[in-house]
């Protein structure tokens, strides 16, 4: 009876193997294939009893392209940060900006036909960049230092010394105020200049000789000696307005008396 109970499960077994063996098989071939182009990383034997999990994992070299070209710019961005001013004089910038500021041609983009009367306030948040950054925060080379001289005059207006709105560059707010900083600490450490207007002080505009000063003659008042206004002279009250004053007041006058 011990014997007749293991029949079942000798026939599951039985019909179960060339299944395992088909599977071996096919995993072994996958293996030969794709031996020489990548390189499969070890799996445990269980997995070879699972054939809906895949029992190996493709890896290529592209990750590792990607990292050094990570790298790589990491390296570019260190080298100027510390300085800054080399990336207006190199090639890259010549090439990608020209002559013309950093600014010129930027446009944000915006829903309906009205602009944003304010930009945004930044355009890093939570180490993500938005859609269409400002443009020092689209350019990673581009570092707002007071040394960085010829970068901060590009946001300063050469006829008044006024530095240019947020509108007219587009820079979020973020960077407006870095700005603003910047081109304080430039200007405090003689690297900028203050735009003084030059006035050109005449004499003879405080002079008072030319036909257009003179005194001023006396009034015809002054002369006669009487008021420059009517109402300005006594005038006598109506009689009625008197007598009313004394009816009304009559206690607390007191009789006139003449001179001694």
């Amino acid at each position: 009876m011990a014997h007749a109970s293991y029949k079942p499960y000798l026939k599951m077994a039985a019909a179960s193997g060339p299944m395992l063996l088909r599977n071996i098989m096919g995993q072994w071939v996958v293996r030969t294939l794709f031996k020489r182009t990548f390189w499969v990383q070890n799996t445990p034997s269980t997995f070879l009893l699972q054939p809906k999990q895949s029992p190996f994992r493709i890896c290529s070299t592209e990750a590792g392209q990607a990292g050094s070209a990570e790298s790589a710019a990491l390296e570019t961005e260190s080298r100027f940060k510390e300085k800054p001013w080399d990336y207006l004089e190199s090639e890259e910038y010549i090439e990608k900006y020209g002559s013309n500021p950093v600014w010129f041609g930027y446009r944000r983009n915006h829903k309906g036909q009205i602009p944003p009367q304010t930009t945004r306030k930044t355009c890093i948040r939570n180490k993500k960049v938005c859609g269409n950054p400002c443009p020092i925060c689209r350019d990673q080379n581009l570092f707002l230092d007071y040394r960085n001289v010829k970068l901060l005059e590009q946001f300063i207006c050469p006829h008044t010394g006024v530095i240019y709105h947020p509108t007219r560059t587009g820079i979020c707010m973020k960077k407006y105020k870095q700005l603003n900083i910047a081109i304080q600490q430039a200007r405090d450490y003689g690297l900028l200049f203050f735009h003084i207007p030059f006035i050109s002080f005449h004499g003879q505009d405080y002079s008072n000789q030319h036909p257009a000063v003179s005194t001023t003659p006396p009034s015809p008042a002054l002369l006669n000696k009487t008021a420059w206004y009517d109402w300005y002279d006594w005038q006598q009250p109506p009689e009625k307005k008197i007598q009313l004053m004394r009816r009304i007041y009559k206690d607390y006058l007191k009789e006139e008396s003449g001179p001694p």
